[in-house]
């Protein structure tokens, strides 16, 4: 089996403006996060298991995404270096996640592609109720 591979899909510190957020539990983040501008759906569930459907690895040089992974797998924080992470495996690639505040909300974002681009996608939580975003199936 080979080594899961790292994606380059790490955001600037303090991007958009916003905090990094800092003291994140788990629990914070499970549930389904959902971004409509980059059509991207990922579920964290409190056993570490993650599914993962559309989320965007790579543009072209117009800003088009180019690449997308999908599918289950798992997730963890990473507190290592200083600024926390939410690193998801999806079939042996490892896309890290910089976590944000915003007016005390949590946000799960990333920077798609070379980040001197400004090609983000910001994930924010769905509430419980909604059941009818995508999941990934076993490929």
């Amino acid at each position: 089996m080979s080594a899961p591979m790292a994606l380059s899909v790490s955001a600037c510190m303090g991007w958009g403006g916003y905090p990094l957020a800092k003291n994140v539990h788990a629990s914070q983040l499970i549930g389904t996060w959902h971004a409509a501008d980059c059509e991207a759906t990922l579920t964290l569930n409190p056993d570490g298991s993650a599914s993962a459907a559309g989320i965007p690895t790579d543009t072209d040089l117009n800003g088009k995404v180019t690449q997308r992974i999908s599918g289950n797998g798992t997730w963890e924080i990473d507190k290592s270096g200083g600024d926390e992470e939410l690193d998801v495996t999806i079939r042996d690639e490892v896309t890290s996640f910089d976590l944000y505040r915003n007016d005390g909300h949590l946000l799960v974002a990333l920077t798609i592609g070379d980040p001197d681009d400004m090609n983000w996608c910001v994930l924010t939580r769905q509430p419980k109720s909604a059941t009818n975003a995508p999941t990934a199936v076993q490929q």
